[in-house]
């Protein structure tokens, strides 16, 4: 994944007062996310493991296979990500001095559905490359 996300472009996306340039790589396996205000970066790699706990956490009502919470989670950042997000899904971003956490509130399948990314400040080798 990590290297698939590196030839992935940098998007502009502003969550609230907040600019910001992101890119991220989904597969069926997982995700990385990258993001960065241009003074820190973040990022997070999900395992499909890590993506089924954190949905069954986050949405007890929804039983959704985890290859459609991540297809879902695509279709709902690759659009942001293209200057175009959904009209139906809010995002919302909050830093820590550990982290940043984007928040994703949609819908899927008629039901809520919320997500959190995780991110950690990314390590300067995948910073530089």
């Amino acid at each position: 994944l990590e290297n698939s996300l590196l030839t992935q472009p940098w998007a502009s996306v502003c969550f609230g007062e907040s600019t910001f340039l992101a890119k991220v790589c989904f597969r069926d396996t997982g995700y990385i996310l990258l993001i960065s205000d241009l003074s820190s970066v973040w990022y997070e790699s999900a395992d499909a493991e890590a993506v089924g706990q954190r949905s069954k956490e986050l949405n007890k009502r929804l039983t959704v296979h985890v290859s459609s919470f991540l297809n879902h989670l695509c279709n709902l950042m690759c659009p942001l990500l293209a200057g175009q997000p959904g009209a139906t899904t809010a995002f919302s971003c909050h830093r820590s001095p550990g982290g940043l956490r984007l928040h994703v509130k949609s819908e899927l399948s008629g039901l809520p559905f919320y997500w959190d990314f995780h991110c950690c400040p990314a390590p300067l080798e995948m910073v530089s490359k």
